[in-house]
């Protein structure tokens, strides 16, 4: 009985010894945890929605409908009628209600007419993409086109440039959403060099973008030369003026101004048209993943490599990497598969 008492007081006090070591195990100071990993183990990666993600970071720097653009603009006779279910009068009724709202002169013109038709006939599909990826630059553009007091309806002309893709280059060397030549750029603060291109950031590029246009206005103080004199430059259009009697209606200059910027202003006022009456033409816009609300940027103090920001961030390379375009999806691909 006695040795039982003791073996017993024993076991009890090698209990209480090992709970309290315990306790005092767990007030000792865990290792301090960043922000970046504590976040990090927030992440869930899943296969369908790494697809996902790095199928619209190629939307996002989709060559192919820059190219339609470009081609399009370059190539595309706008004089020539175009067939399509869409009467003169309805289309007069509803540039109407666009020239009533808009700081634009929206003027009815078969030209315009045609370009509209052409869009609505040949590329319904590419504007139900280009408007997901509107989605997501718009909100940044009204942003910078309202601090300086612009019409916001110019968010459709980085369309008209470049279909939206940042990385988007003309055969003349024009380069990023807003297509802006390589001394355009200098002249707005936009580093170039052999390793860094300021014309291909959006950011950047966007407020460079409003201030060439808020200067073109003070020069001419008409927002369709403004589009003439962006795509051309200034002297041409004051060139297209003098040649056509002094006036500044962009109609009675189009036939004094370069092929493509004859094309231009039309294509621009079609892009506007679409965007306003897509129900209307039983348009669908395709939906972005992600909006640019949800995105943020970040100082970056020393050099990085994209191995060292993917480890970081815990993302693939090649999603960093993407708009190098160098990164292909199959059309037949399907995430989850």
């Amino acid at each position: 009985m006695k040795k039982t008492i003791i073996i017993t007081s024993l076991f009890l006090s090698l209990f209480s010894f090992a709970q309290e070591t315990a306790e005092k195990e767990n007030l000792l100071p865990l290792p301090k945890m960043s922000y970046l990993d504590s976040l990090k183990t927030t992440f869930v990666n899943h296969s369908t929605s790494n697809c996902i993600d790095e199928r619209w970071l190629s939307e996002l720097a989709n060559f192919e409908l820059s190219n339609d653009m470009y081609n399009d603009i370059e190539n595309f006779n706008i004089d020539t009628e175009v067939s399509y279910n869409l009467s003169t009068d309805l289309l007069k009724k509803r540039l109407a209600k666009m020239d009533a709202k808009s700081p634009f002169n929206i003027e009815y013109h078969p030209a315009l007419e045609n370009t509209i038709k052409a869009f609505l006939k040949n590329r319904p599909k590419a504007f139900e993409r280009l408007m997901a990826i509107s989605e997501y630059y718009f909100p940044m553009f009204e942003e910078h086109l309202a601090k300086y007091n612009i019409p916001l309806e110019l968010k459709y002309l980085a369309i008209v440039e470049s279909a939206l893709n940042p990385r988007a280059k003309s055969r003349v060397g024009a380069s990023g959403l807003w297509q802006f030549m390589y001394p355009t750029g200098k002249q707005y603060n936009l580093e170039v060099t052999s390793y860094v291109d300021e014309r291909y950031d959006p950011l950047k590029a966007t407020e460079a973008a409003c201030q060439y246009l808020s200067s073109l206005y003070g020069i001419f103080g008409d927002w369709s030369m403004v589009l003439a004199a962006y795509n051309c430059g200034p002297g041409n259009v004051s060139k297209a003026i003098r040649r056509s009697g002094g006036s500044q209606n962009y109609w009675n200059i189009r036939k004094n101004l370069p092929k493509e910027t004859a094309n231009y202003v039309p294509a621009f006022l079609a892009t506007f048209y679409i965007y306003e009456f897509k129900k209307e033409h039983g348009i669908m816009p395709k939906k972005a993943p992600l909006t640019y609300f949800e995105t943020d940027t970040i100082m970056v103090k020393k050099q990085m490599s994209f191995k060292h920001i993917a480890e970081l961030l815990d993302i693939f390379r090649r999603t960093i990497r993407i708009f190098k375009s160098d990164l292909q999806i199959e059309s037949d691909s399907f995430c989850g598969r």
